[in-house]
């Protein structure tokens, strides 16, 4: 059966302003110009095309999360901190193991 569902405007802003303007992956304030929506559980990946299963993050990262899941993400930050941080004046560590 195919899902007929359709992400307007209203669900952006109420979104939005439900996340407090906030991007959940990073923390980074969003607008409407920086913000994108994505799945959080991508389609590939079993997930279905809901508003429940729809989050606004900020456009930088969407790039990236659209193929990959948040814990994906997660750890290859973590690795790009563990391989190019101290250049830049950052310092990555992992406090539980998986």
């Amino acid at each position: 059966m195919q899902n007929n569902y359709k992400f307007k405007a209203k669900h952006f802003y109420d979104l939005l302003e439900s996340q407090g303007y906030r991007c959940p992956l990073t923390g980074r304030e969003l607008t409407p110009e920086s913000t994108t929506a994505e799945h959080k559980v991508q389609l590939q990946a079993g997930g279905i095309h809901e508003l429940q299963n729809i989050y606004l993050i900020h456009k930088d990262v969407g790039r990236i999360k659209r193929f990959m899941s948040e814990a994906d993400v997660v750890q290859l930050a973590f690795d790009i901190l563990q391989t190019k941080g101290k250049e830049y004046g950052f310092q990555a560590q992992k406090l539980l193991k998986s």
